[in-house]
């Protein structure tokens, strides 16, 4: 079945993944529900973009350089996560952003036509979620399509 084809109106998943264990959690379930549902799967990565400093530990090269690095090390790895989706027949691809997490992947949904987005929450509490605040609850409010969490259970 095509991917605009697909049952009940979900042609199109996206996925944000940090790959971290929860995101790992939440690409199997958006593998699962693709694979039900003739459904694309588009993974998306925010690369934060670091502040260029000419003084301190980090030059400009060198910071420069530690973005390349997390650059090359990211698109290696989506290929390799949208790899598995395509070795068990779902279509999947890769988009690769710079900036702002939450705006970024809600963007990024805006401009797939995201019928769905499968993202993995940390499950933080308290303290730690007042001051660090959470890219899915961001997205869960701003999304301008469904949204499902995968809890990390660890």
């Amino acid at each position: 079945m095509a991917a605009d084809q697909a049952a009940d109106g979900l042609a199109r998943i996206l996925v944000p993944t940090d790959f971290s264990a929860g995101s790992e959690r939440a690409w199997t379930e958006a593998r699962r529900l693709a694979a039900r549902l003739g459904a694309e799967l588009v993974l998306v990565h925010v690369l934060l973009e670091t502040p260029l400093y000419s003084e301190g530990p980090f030059t400009m090269k060198r910071a420069r350089d530690v973005f390349d690095a997390a650059r090359a090390w990211a698109v290696k790895t989506l290929g390799e996560w949208t790899a598995t989706a395509a070795a068990a027949g779902i279509s999947a691809r890769w988009v690769l952003r710079t900036g702002v997490p939450h705006k970024e992947i809600v963007g990024a949904a805006a401009r797939e036509r995201a019928d769905l987005i499968v993202i993995g929450t940390h499950g933080r509490g308290g303290l730690d979620r007042a001051l660090l605040g959470s890219v899915a609850d961001r997205v869960i409010r701003l999304a301008p399509c469904p949204v499902v969490t995968v809890r990390d259970t660890d």
